[in-house]
């Protein structure tokens, strides 16, 4: 079976599927946080506020694990 981007022509390089496992990782592991946390520190953060963390903590994670892999 051929991936969207080998049917194009353009082969999938290594460091394109780290990146996106990387993303499905940091996926997995933010959403279901997210919905764990959030009503456990809702009366001391706003939802704008909450998903700014969210969103810094993800990216770290993602650099982190990037880093790891390559």
């Amino acid at each position: 079976m051929l991936g969207c981007a080998q049917m194009s022509g353009a082969p999938m390089d290594r460091s394109m599927i780290s990146k996106v496992i990387c993303v499905l990782v940091v996926a997995a592991i933010m959403l279901p946080a997210g919905r764990w946390f959030y009503p456990h520190i809702s009366d001391a953060l706003s939802g704008t506020q909450f998903e700014a963390i969210e969103a810094v903590f993800g990216a770290s994670l993602g650099f982190g694990i990037s880093a790891f892999f390559g």
